[in-house]
């Protein structure tokens, strides 16, 4: 378990410096593939929910910088959820409000509440 303390925080660092790489330099469908495919952790690694929560607290000040909240936080979550070994649903919407347009990103995992639903109105523009 202390092995488990020390080394989840450095993979949602390395998670992070990873989108920040490639997201530079890929198209969105090219770019989810690319952070999908990851090595599996070992299995006292696996804490999608410990994942989820160190995200939530940090993903403001770790790269890639100047990606809304939800787009880099959905990033994140699927590098670090593929190496549990989940198979996360990467998601984009979009709404109007008042006239102006909306963007949203989020994951779905069947069996997993990742505590991202998208707000009412969003409709799918891309799923992967």
């Amino acid at each position: 378990m202390m092995a488990a303390r020390v080394l989840l925080p450095v993979w949602v660092v390395w998670a992070s410096l990873r989108v920040a790489w490639w997201s530079r330099c890929m198209p969105l469908d090219q770019l989810v593939e690319r952070i999908r495919r990851v090595p599996v952790l070992p299995e006292n690694l696996r804490r999608p929910e410990v994942f989820q929560a160190l995200v939530n607290r940090w993903y403001t000040w770790l790269p890639p910088m100047g990606l809304r909240s939800c787009l880099k936080r959905s990033y994140l979550l699927l590098d670090l959820w593929a190496r549990c070994g989940l198979e996360p649903e990467f998601h984009l919407g979009v709404r109007t409000v008042e006239g102006v347009p909306d963007g949203h990103a989020w994951l779905t995992l069947e069996g997993f509440d990742g505590g991202e639903n998208p707000e009412d109105g969003y409709h799918e523009t891309f799923v992967a």
